[in-house]
């Protein structure tokens, strides 16, 4: 069955890694856009729903049917709100907002839209939630990389201690879980871990790959 995915462009670079990473995790993504913004999206394999000054129109002739998952995550978090409260009456089973106040994001959570802060880290709380896998290299300096990944239930880092990986890659390695950070040794790495890890990067594609 098709698994669809509505993404609200966030106008930076939010929305397109998010569109990105639902993509590649066998999601067919709808966007809405602007018509200046749509341009940003082409080189992914999404659908663009231009937007109007009348969004709530352009969102009425989507086809909810297959849509998983919703997110709202733009800089307005009233239109956020807005567009989520329609597509949580379409049935969609997940809809997700970003919010810049407490008193929007209770709002939201009162109505069985979830809500992250925007002082919280979005792109990683996206990907716990959605369980969708992800796993990036950053290069910063000679051999020496920036490692972020989300264990999977098929990760083989998985119930694996944070010292053992620590003592085979030669990388400091944390985990973020339930917005609380996890360094000690003796943790073991669980499903839904969102894995930090810094050291040889020949070491961290191995432990990657």
């Amino acid at each position: 069955m098709v698994r669809e995915a509505l993404v609200l462009d966030s106008n930076d670079d939010l929305a397109p890694q998010l569109a990105k990473m639902l993509s590649d995790n066998g999601y067919v993504v709808r966007v809405l856009a602007t018509r200046e913004r749509a341009k940003i999206f082409e080189k992914e394999p999404v659908y663009i729903h231009t937007l109007t000054e009348n969004y709530e129109k352009v969102v009425k002739e989507i086809d909810f049917s297959h849509v998983e998952v919703a997110v709202f995550p733009s800089p307005n978090e009233m239109l956020n709100l807005s567009l989520a409260r329609l597509a949580k009456s379409q049935g969609v089973p997940m809809v997700v907002i970003v919010a810049r106040s407490a008193s929007v994001a209770k709002q939201a959570e009162d109505e069985g839209i979830t809500a992250i802060i925007t002082y919280h880290c979005v792109v990683s709380r996206l990907l716990r939630m959605l369980n969708l896998k992800f796993t990036r290299i950053i290069p910063i300096k000679g051999g020496v990389a920036l490692l972020e990944m989300l264990v999977t239930s098929d990760s083989k880092v998985l119930g694996r201690s944070v010292g053992e990986l620590e003592e085979e890659t030669g990388a400091k390695i944390a985990v973020v879980r339930d917005d609380g950070f996890i360094s000690a040794k003796d943790a073991e790495i669980q499903e839904g871990d969102y894995l930090i890890a810094v050291g040889p990067q020949e070491d961290l594609q191995t432990l990657a790959d």
